[in-house]
């Protein structure tokens, strides 16, 4: 029902009667920390009451702004807050006044990624709806956002009247509700009520993180820009040197180009026509391709890393526990999960002989993650045009390199210290091995357990000639197991036949006792069950011909939830303190530390995320980045005091 000023007070009335408010807002944008606004809030009860109240209509009637103030205070005294996207929800009722510390948090989004096949990727609420429902179920939505495309209003809802997007918001309250309601059993008979508790203390946590946000050095990603453009602009002037002038973005006339020039694509597109992306790119012998490349990447530097930066102070990024498979954190507005560890040499290079098999590596790692089955040699010339991609050494001082992870500063008289998690995943794949070697292993923080697995599956020791080749060899079998590739990629990967691989592997199985029980029980299981579940119980519905990635949805989903643990008991340790945990990206939890903070705090900390509920040991490398994340320096006991001293506070 549609509250007016005359009907607020008796509707207002009896929804306070309920602990328990299942929310959702319409707003005129999406972006609460830049001017958006709610344009009305949508409230139900347990007991199917629902209303829409309007704030910000462009037509219509509004309610007094007395009563909205009224309304968030109603909202600030529940207990209980349920929605879909939950964080999107309270970011905006933040801006109203919004207080969260008491309540707990329900995204019924979460529910459904823990109660849905493993393989859905769509978490959307109309599809969601649809699934569960049926396509009559979400007839509402779409009409609805046909009416307002077609009268133009979907781009900003405000501009709708409250007689039109009321019901259609009451209607997202109701199915959000009823699948509360309905995962909420399910994710009782699968026993998933530990990981339900997780993800509500961790989405609390999330929202936290994003409101805080990270201060960016917008004047760093101006002046990055310009010297990217002024390096592109060298690199067409070779290109054109070489064939002439042509739209280098253009994917129809580079073809032509290579063509013309006796350049033919490995590969082509799904309607037959030659591919020219990355892929194919990295795979040709001619120093023309690799320059294209450098081009390219250099304008996806451009536009995707540095642009949305430009203009901002604060940057607030949304962090999504539901939106992977195997329950790892993703982000968005923007991806941090991708964006790079590596500076960018913006001069020409020429590699050494090491650095061009570092190079060559990188290049079959990049081609064997893209579906490619051959084993490429490029020429040194080729090879020297991936100069440009440094390692993770960037230094403040070299004027030529670009680090996307520079942009990030602490606020003034704090310091950003990262925490990262030493061989975590590796970790938590060997723990399920039956092994008492192992476990030894495991118990030591300066393992490498590469070199202990090479030792073990090819009877190697670390002064023989060939080590360094079966340690890499020992590395990509691990983590080919984990992520679940193939013996034609992982030949790719080791420069080798597919045959060779998968002798590799056979060696590999036979010599750490009981890694091949363990893979064979996990595709046995799948095979029987249809399903698995990680440590935390959380549950994995896997396609019964994909047992071999169950070790993946085992090991990256136990590892989140080891993380999305401790991420909470370190926040809860922070209220504390002055300092504020800020970022999660991979294995690596970033925190924004005070000054007076420093000598301790860190510390307790790395304490915080060494330790968890499984006992399996893990250890933390502590870093402070100064200035910037992108350069890290270890911090130590006897250092600590002297960074504080070293850091220019003004």
């Amino acid at each position: 029902m549609l509250v007016t000023e005359q009907t607020y007070k008796e509707i207002g009335d009896r929804l306070a009667q309920s602990d328990t408010w299942t929310i959702d807002v319409e707003t005129n944008g999406l972006d609460p920390f830049n001017r958006n606004q709610i344009c009305g809030l949508g409230v139900g009860t347990l007991e199917g009451e629902v209303h829409y109240f309007p704030f910000r209509h462009q037509q219509g009637t509004n309610l007094p702004i007395h009563m909205q103030k009224d309304l968030i205070t109603l909202v600030n005294t529940r207990k209980t807050l349920i929605g879909y996207n939950l964080k999107f929800d309270l970011h905006f009722l933040a801006t109203e006044g919004l207080l969260i510390e008491d309540k707990e948090l329900i995204d019924v989004i979460v529910m459904v990624r823990l109660t849905e096949p493993s393989d859905e990727k769509d978490m959307g609420l109309t599809k969601t709806i649809i699934r569960s429902y049926g396509a009559e179920a979400a007839a509402y939505d779409l009409e609805t956002k046909k009416y307002l495309r077609s009268n133009k209003w979907h781009k900003d809802f405000s501009e709708a009247p409250p007689s039109i997007l009321g019901p259609y918001c009451e209607k997202d309250v109701e199915w959000t509700t009823r699948l509360y309601r309905d995962r909420l059993q399910l994710i009782k008979q699968s026993r998933q009520e530990k990981v339900f508790e997780l993800e509500c203390a961790l989405t609390k946590v999330l929202y936290k993180m994003e409101q805080h946000g990270i201060t960016i050095d917008n004047e760093y990603a101006q002046a990055a820009q310009t010297k990217i453009k002024s390096r592109r602009d060298v690199l067409a002037t070779k290109i054109y040197g070489l064939v002439g002038e042509f739209n280098i973005n253009s994917t129809q006339q580079v073809c032509e180009v290579m063509n013309n020039n006796g350049i033919y694509s490995p590969l082509n597109t799904a309607k037959g026509a030659q591919s020219w992306g990355e892929a194919a790119l990295i795979q040709i012998n001619n120093p023309l391709a690799g320059l294209v490349r450098q081009y390219r990447a250099l304008g996806k530097l451009y536009s995707t890393y540095l642009e949305p930066y430009v203009e901002k102070n604060i940057m607030h990024t949304s962090f999504c526990n539901w939106g992977t498979l195997t329950g790892r954190l993703s982000s968005r507005g923007p991806n941090l999960q991708n964006i790079p560890r590596n500076h960018f040499k913006l001069s020409d290079t020429t590699l050494t002989a090491d650095g061009r098999k570092v190079v060559m590596n990188r290049i079959n790692a990049l081609i064997a993650s893209k579906g490619g089955s051959t084993n490429v040699d490029l020429d040194d010339d080729v090879i020297d045009t991936w100069g440009f991609i440094g390692d993770e050494s960037y230094s403040e001082e070299d004027d030529t390199q670009i680090a996307v992870r520079r942009l990030f500063l602490p606020r003034k008289d704090y310091s950003l210290v990262a925490f990262d998690y030493s061989q975590m995943e590796v970790r938590v794949f060997l723990s399920y091995f039956q092994n008492d070697e192992i476990k030894a292993l495991l118990a030591r923080a300066d393992t490498d357990f590469h070199s202990e697995a090479a030792k073990m599956a090819f009877n190697v020791q670390e002064d023989d000639e060939q080590f360094k080749f079966y340690r890499q060899m020992a590395k990509a079998v691990t983590f080919g197991t984990i992520y679940g590739i193939g013996s034609k990629k992982l030949a790719v990967q080791l420069g080798t036949t597919s045959a060779k691989a998968l002798q590799y592997k056979k060696q590999y199985f036979a010599g750490l006792k009981g890694s091949k029980e363990f893979f064979d029980k996990v595709v046995q299981t799948v095979l029987i069950k249809g399903q698995l579940k990680n440590r935390y119980g959380r549950v994995y519905k896997i396609p019964q011909n994909l047992g071999y990635k169950g070790v993946n949805y085992l090991v990256q989903g136990t590892s989140a939830d080891i993380l999305s643990e401790r991420m909470i008991e370190v926040e809860s340790y922070l209220q504390g303190t002055k300092s504020k945990l800020l970022l999660q990206v991979h294995d690596e939890v970033i925190c924004e530390v005070h000054k007076d903070d420093l000598a301790t705090v860190p510390y307790k900390i790395k304490d915080i995320m060494e330790q968890n509920s499984l006992d399996i040991p893990l250890y933390v490398d502590m870093e402070v980045c100064d200035p910037s994340w992108a350069t890290k320096k270890e911090l130590t006991i006897e250092e600590e005091y002297d960074i504080v001293n070293d850091i220019d506070w003004d």
